[in-house]
């Protein structure tokens, strides 16, 4: 007779539900599960806090409420998700949990002893609900928080809220939110509340979650009983380093440190200083806003409509009094300068190169063209919508430096010689010299700038950078305002 095989193990309560549930549904609601190795080291110091209930207010599966029975059986845990879908599968997984199926940030405030969460990591769509809760949730805590704040933002600043005296809080956050300016608001009144006890940032090349590429860090909170600490626990985990196990020590490669309170208060950005290194502005520089501005690349909301190649155009009959010359991608400029010739070169390649960007009356043929697009629903669009009529350009800026809103390794700054106009992949440096121009790129791609650089970018899975034009104009740069007639010259030359 045959011997059994060994059985197979059950499909955790996450993986079944990913295996039964389109990968849209979870993206549009911001479905990440919390590693068991994290959940471990949350529910851990969780149960420190006094005695009371536990709430997560972004349940999901119930990964954190099962994490916190298990290191503290026997406490009270309460769970809220807005997602029916998913909230059936911690009914089933996370026993004798109190689980209500709710918008959390609509909830009735209630004091808990402890806050386990991996709030939703969303960008508010115009419109949406949630854009409307951003102002009202930063006005009951007294802080100003901008339209496109994420959802943690919010999340974190609620439940942080409801803590009690000796109360304690494990947040998982993606890892830019000690770099992120919309989350600015949130580190400061974590400080301000004296609520920080510890910060752990993993490195941005290691991943953390399954199916996703989003980074991570954890924050430790406690409400304190008397006066807030003066410094914070500060740990920065190297790729190579692993989560410990509740009760391990950190591990040796880890960089560890107290940070004092005030020294976070007066820094913009914290990565560098939870790395151990915040490089000073070096003499004779200056922050990059005291040189020039900055703005987005142009946003269509439909770039297969409006960024067009010049035969597409031509079939299309469009007026060319109606089309710009535009660059859409990164891939589609390879050096430091983008000349006319190149921009010629890569029309001639039948590369999308203009931008259909009608500023009056349509002729027949682009008023076919437009209404070809309405049929596809593009003036249904997240930016389309908004726009009157829904196919006129936002305003345009046509921008002499180009710097590239993502890389890998050094960031890319491009001399804009051709003078064309330039979509998201590329936000836009405006000096306030436009003779500076050439000079400016050449500092911006300079070895001792890429190395200040890191400081400022947020930093995303696997070694990826990325800029917001805010962040660009903290950028130390040498100070080209004192800079002689032949330095610029000779700085301009550097570029070829």
């Amino acid at each position: 007779m045959r011997g059994q095989g060994p059985q197979q193990e059950a499909p955790s309560p996450e993986a079944a539900y990913c295996a039964a549930t389109p990968a849209a549904h979870r993206r549009a609601l911001g479905q990440v599960f919390t590693p068991p190795d994290c959940a471990a080291l949350m529910a851990d110091w969780v149960a420190g806090a006094v005695p009371g209930p536990v709430l997560d207010p972004a349940a999901g599966t119930g990964v954190l409420l099962r994490a916190m029975e298990a290191r503290d059986p026997g406490r009270a845990r309460i769970g809220i998700e807005i997602d029916p879908a998913v909230i059936s599968a911690a009914v089933i997984a996370a026993a004798d949990a109190v689980l209500t199926c709710a918008d959390f940030l609509d909830t009735p405030p209630a004091p808990v002893a402890g806050v386990i969460a991996n709030p939703p990591y969303l960008r508010p769509a115009a419109g949406s609900r949630l854009r409307a809760q951003i102002p009202a949730i930063g006005v009951r805590h007294g802080v100003t928080l901008s339209g496109l704040a994420n959802a943690y933002v919010v999340f974190t600043l609620e439940a942080a809220a409801r803590l009690l005296p000796g109360g304690r809080a494990a947040v998982l956050l993606p890892g830019d939110w000690v770099n992120a300016n919309s989350a600015g608001p949130l580190r400061d009144w974590l400080l301000a509340r004296g609520l920080l006890r510890r910060i752990v940032q993993i490195s941005a090349e290691r991943l953390v979650f399954d199916r996703t590429l989003s980074t991570a860090g954890l924050i430790f909170l406690e409400r304190p009983a008397g006066p807030p600490p003066e410094t914070i626990e500060t740990i920065f985990l190297p790729a190579e380093c692993p989560l410990p196990a509740p009760g391990q020590g950190w591990p040796a490669a880890a960089i560890r440190g107290e940070i004092a309170a005030t020294d976070l208060a007066r820094a913009r950005k914290w990565e560098p200083l939870l790395r151990g290194a915040a490089p000073a502005m070096p003499p004779g520089f200056v922050p990059l806003g005291r040189l020039a501005t900055s703005r987005r690349g142009i946003a269509t909301g439909a770039n297969a409509f409006f960024h067009l190649s010049l035969p597409q155009a031509r079939a299309l009959g469009l007026s060319p009094a109606n089309l710009l010359p535009c660059i859409a991608k990164t891939a589609d400029v390879r050096g430091l300068i983008f000349a006319p010739e190149e921009y010629e070169a890569l029309a001639r390649a039948g590369r999308p190169a203009v931008l259909f960007a009608p500023r009056g009356p349509l002729t027949t043929p682009e008023a076919e063209y437009v209404a070809q697009g309405a049929a596809q629903g593009l003036d249904r669009r997240y930016l389309t919508r908004n726009r009157d009529p829904w196919y006129a350009p936002e305003r345009l800026w046509r921008a002499p430096i180009w710097a590239a809103s993502f890389g890998r390794g050094p960031m890319r700054f491009v001399l804009n010689t051709a003078g064309v106009w330039q979509l998201t992949a590329f936000h836009g440096i405006f000096p306030r010299d436009e003779g500076h121009a050439p000079a400016l790129t050449a500092c911006l791609n300079s070895a001792p700038v890429q190395a200040l650089i890191g400081a400022r970018a947020r930093h995303h899975a696997r070694g990826l950078q990325k800029l917001e034009p805010r962040d660009l104009l903290e950028i130390p740069v040498p100070d080209l305002g004192r800079a002689g007639a032949g330095r610029i010259a000779a700085l301009a030359a550097l570029l070829g």
